[in-house]
């Protein structure tokens, strides 16, 4: 009995579609939303593959996909306060040029403003604004990205 329960684990395991850990410690939990796996203690890694099933023992290995790479002017410098924001953020740029811009998006990557700079000391009115993270993206004149700050807005 103990030889066709490990058996059938192991088949069903190298069979399926999707990914399977084995291990001596972690979880796997899953809704209809996402998936989590972890796994503790793997210090020894190995490989094996055949056409359709790919086995690791080690650590482990999320799937992901790099979709873009952007090269940033990293000169550029301001001053962003405070994070966490409630009512307003205010920016302090240390150079600014004819033409810079900076943009505004919520998480799910809606532009909520887009200003351009007018002057070394700026705020953004915050108080209207949900509670969540906010992404402040700073342009050149040409639309080059400069900088993304991630902002949190607080109750």
């Amino acid at each position: 009995m103990r030889i066709f329960i490990f058996c059938f684990f192991i088949l069903n395991c190298c069979f399926s579609s999707a990914q399977t850990v084995i291990a001596t410690q972690g979880n796997s939990s899953w809704n209809s939303a996402c998936s989590i796996d972890y796994t503790i203690g793997e210090v020894v890694t190995a490989y094996g593959s055949d056409s359709t099933t790919h086995l690791t023992q080690g650590f482990h290995q999320p799937v992901f996909e790099i979709t873009s790479i952007e090269t940033i002017d990293i000169s550029f410098e301001v001053t962003i306060y405070p994070n966490p924001a409630v009512d307003q953020v205010n920016i302090i740029f240390k150079e600014i040029n004819q033409g810079d811009k900076f943009q505004l998006y919520d998480a799910t990557g809606k532009l909520l403003l887009n200003t351009n700079v007018s002057g070394y000391q700026m705020s953004i009115p915050f108080y209207g604004y949900s509670t969540g993270v906010y992404f402040l993206t700073f342009l050149s004149e040409n639309n080059s990205l400069l900088k993304t700050y991630k902002i949190q807005k607080s109750h």
